[in-house]
């Protein structure tokens, strides 16, 4: 019963080391693909804003080209000098900044900072003196562009592009393209790196020129990483940041264009970059929370099919036990009424020879129900066990000096085989001890039941007697007793005489 709750215990645990193992591979497999995910992320984020930066980078490029080339053109239509313009003069300023787009306007500074010119009819006269467009150029540098700056026509965010006018070695003015912040949009537009991603350009010097979405003003990131770090090891690349114009979290990529004051930047929000990413977290989730739940619902099963199989596996060892005892009380009472049996026919006056006879055979079959209920040998007996201690039995009953060798294999008798077997082998003894050794004080039997090819078992029972080759005319009951318990058990049986009676038999012993 111990060992049987045992068993269940050990298939119990056994299973649910299965389930957990399981578990834990699925979580395994899980990590594996979302570690797998997150470089995947990484990756296809790196190379989009990397992208986009080279958009942005284009973009830039042409801008400055186009401004660069429209300010030449605005100094050769002035002509030697740069004073109001008539008529003429203005044809020939408009059709030097035809080609610039919606978001750019041109103008004419005269030295004294006024304006002289402008291909926006509506605007009004200012002063601009104080700017650094203006101040620069007049300070002798030939061309100067600006960071982020706020229109003080329009109030719009604007950068410009300048360039020094000189006549006659004087410095006569400043030609003039600002661009609105607003053509950033259709960059912005064309990178498509998702929402919350940003777009700009910085000059070298760390000053924001233009950024879409707009930020709130001006912004200095000369001490950001991206120029403190980042530029002085490569000309472009990508990097992870917190963005110092509004405090989100982004995956940047970044371009500095040669010849040109400009710093190419795409920004995208990393909570987009990490999207695919973030969905395969949640369907990994989703699978854990499955697995988990099969796994917990597996486990209460096989707890309660344990829980069932032990209940079975106990009243089948109770059903065994009392199937035990009941055989066991059964062949106690069976022997006991041999006794029985063997007693009445002592007390009835039967010639004591035929009383011994009856007895002995009585007692072969007793012997083998003491040897069933004393070992719980219930579907059969062993061979080893039960003939030695059987044959000494039988042969000290004859009160000779007879000394009997064993050869047993291990041959477990069936239950039905064994009452046959265990009176040819009574037959046997009997005989010899009666008749072989007949005038002699002492003898030797041997007896061996070895296993042989097929199903069958070979028994052999021999003394050193006078001998008896076992077709004697005048066979008794012992003889046909013999033949009758061999033909039982499905034999073949002879004798032979050598140095005494050899008994040979062929039987079936097992089922």
């Amino acid at each position: 019963m111990i060992g049987g709750d045992k068993y269940v215990g050990s298939v119990g645990k056994a299973s649910l080391a299965i389930i957990a193992l399981m578990f834990l591979s699925l979580t395994t497999l899980l990590s594996l693909w979302l570690i797998s995910s997150y470089e995947t992320a990484v990756r296809r984020g790196d190379e989009r804003v990397s992208a986009a930066s080279k958009i942005v980078a284009a973009n830039a490029n042409w801008l400055n080209s186009l401004a660069r080339e429209t300010l030449h053109r605005i100094d050769d239509a002035l002509g030697p000098s740069t004073s109001l313009p008539g008529p003429d003069r203005v044809r020939d300023l408009d059709a030097a900044v035809y080609d610039l787009p919606p978001q750019a306007t041109a103008y004419i500074i005269g030295a004294d900072g006024e304006t002289l010119y402008s291909n926006d009819r509506n605007i009004r006269p200012i002063n601009v003196t104080d700017r650094d467009y203006f101040v620069r150029l007049r300070n002798g540098a030939d061309e100067y562009t600006s960071p982020l700056i706020i229109s003080r026509l329009s109030q719009r965010q604007i950068f410009v592009f300048s360039r020094r006018l000189e006549r006659n070695g004087v410095f006569a003015g400043v030609a003039v393209i600002a661009f609105d912040a607003s053509i950033l949009r259709p960059i912005w537009d064309a990178v498509a790196i998702g929402e919350n991603s940003i777009v700009s350009l910085i000059r070298r010097d760390g000053q924001l020129i233009a950024q879409y979405p707009e930020p709130a003003g001006p912004v200095d990131m000369r001490n950001h990483k991206l120029f403190t770090d980042y530029m002085r090891k490569a000309t472009s690349g990508t990097y992870r940041s917190v963005s110092p114009v509004d405090n989100e979290d982004r995956l940047v990529g970044y371009r500095i264009l040669e010849r040109t004051p400009f710093v190419a930047i795409a920004s995208a929000d990393i909570h987009v970059i990490m999207q695919p990413f973030w969905e395969d977290a949640k369907i990994a989730a989703l699978l854990v929370a499955f697995a988990l739940v099969g796994a917990l619902a597996a486990a209460l099963w096989i707890q309660n099919l344990i829980k069932v199989d032990t209940l079975h596996t106990r009243q089948l060892a109770d059903a065994l036990r009392s199937n035990e005892t009941l055989m066991r009380e059964i062949h106690h009472r069976v022997k006991n009424n041999l006794q029985t049996v063997m007693a009445l026919l002592r007390l009835q006056g039967f010639e004591p020879e035929a009383v011994q006879k009856l007895n002995e055979r009585i007692s072969a079959m007793s012997a083998v129900h003491e040897q069933m209920y004393g070992f719980d040998q219930f579907s059969g007996i062993s061979a080893r066990e039960f003939i030695p201690s059987f044959v000494r039995t039988l042969v000290d009953v004859h009160g000779r000096a007879v000394s009997v060798d064993f050869e047993i294999d291990d041959i477990v008798i069936a239950a039905d085989k064994a009452t046959p077997f265990a009176l040819l082998l009574n037959e046997l003894i009997a005989n010899s001890m009666k008749y072989a050794f007949d005038g002699r004080a002492s003898g030797n039997i041997r007896v061996m039941l070895r296993v042989t090819e097929g199903e069958g078992s070979q028994l052999t029972v021999a003394d050193d007697g006078i001998g008896f080759d076992g077709r004697s005319d005048s066979a008794g009951m012992g003889t046909r007793l013999i033949k009758a318990f061999v033909n039982q058990l499905h034999g073949e049986a002879r004798y032979n005489r050598l140095e005494g009676t050899q008994f040979t038999a062929t039987l079936k012993l097992t089922d």
